[in-house]
């Protein structure tokens, strides 16, 4: 329980410094940092510890995307203190998308799955594409946002609280041991009576409820929203930082999803002669880090796991 007090503290901290010391640049890609880990941590739910390939995390941020923000401007006043009551709608509204998703799904595996969860992203996004209530092509705009930075950030990093601890008890419970079984062999915990597609469902609906938790906090953090901002390359994005943090370490996800959202920003400023190198060096480093470490940075360990262990293999260093 201490070093949870301790992190709140020091995030509290950081977002005062933020607010006080930085611009609202800066300040906004800390947001999106915290918005990509949430999403990293709920596709590395089935990804990583039930070994299910999945592209279709796109499609179910849009849901809670355009749920939040539908819901706050339409029912609940277009107030800002409602944010969470739409964010929370939006994040149910993914989950039962997803359960929906994976009643046929879950009999496929492989591929197949990846295929399927593909399709059902970009019907999601047709769907809003043609749909005129909701701006269609135009995109979504007017959409309530926080009054202030600190507002945002602390909901923000609440969420990313939240869903890291319920993701963490998750995993080491009787649950997550199932799913590590599954990951490992399934037919040989299909035939120590473990129920696959049922426990493969569950893991998928409640993947897909934080990946609408992230989407819904999403619309409210940009104010405005479009189809184009979930296409195929969303999901691509988020499964990139899934598989560098490690599948299955789940503070390694939020690691890999704060390197790939302030790199490429760092490297914005890296010109010559008119061309972006941001663009060269960005792919080189991420094939580099896939070629030295193929299990990602963390493989299956979490952070707080694999740290110790380091030291003490190469620097002699007892905890």
């Amino acid at each position: 329980m201490k070093k949870y007090i301790i992190f709140l503290v020091l995030v509290a901290g950081l977002g005062v410094v933020l607010n006080s010391f930085l611009n609202s640049y800066i300040q906004a890609i800390f947001i999106s940092f915290i918005i990509n880990a949430i999403m990293a941590l709920s596709l590395n739910f089935i990804t990583g510890l039930a070994d299910q390939f999945s592209l279709g995390h796109a499609g179910l941020m849009a849901l809670g995307a355009y749920t939040s923000a539908v819901i706050n401007k339409e029912f609940l006043g277009d107030q800002w203190m409602f944010i969470p009551v739409g964010v929370l709608a939006g994040a149910c509204i993914a989950g039962v998308a997803g359960y929906l998703v994976s009643l046929p799904s879950f009999r496929l595996k492989g591929d197949y799955l990846a295929i399927v969860t593909l399709g059902f992203a970009e019907i999601v996004r047709v769907v809003i594409l043609n749909w005129s209530h909701v701006g269609g092509a135009r995109g979504y705009n007017g959409i309530r946002k926080f009054p202030d930075f600190l507002l945002s950030y602390g909901f923000a990093v609440l969420l990313l609280f939240i869903t890291f601890m319920v993701m963490h008890r998750l995993k080491v419970s009787w649950f997550g041991r199932n799913l590590w079984a599954i990951n490992e062999d399934d037919i040989a915990a299909e035939v120590m009576g473990l129920e696959i597609a049922k426990t493969k469902r569950y893991a998928f609906t409640i993947s897909s409820f934080f990946a609408g938790l992230g989407g819904g906090f999403y619309a409210h953090h940009l104010g405005y929203i479009s189809p184009g901002s979930f296409g195929f390359i969303v999901s691509v994005q988020i499964l990139i930082i899934t598989v560098l943090g490690g599948l299955g370490s789940l503070s390694g996800s939020i690691i890999a999803a704060a390197l790939l959202t302030f790199l490429p920003e760092a490297l914005r400023s890296v010109q010559s002669g008119g061309l972006d190198l941001r663009m060269i060096i960005y792919p080189i480093l991420l094939i580099l880090m896939m070629i030295l470490r193929p299990k990602g940075l963390f493989g299956r360990r979490e952070v707080y796991e694999w740290l110790p262990a380091r030291l003490k293999t190469k620097w002699g260093i007892k905890q």
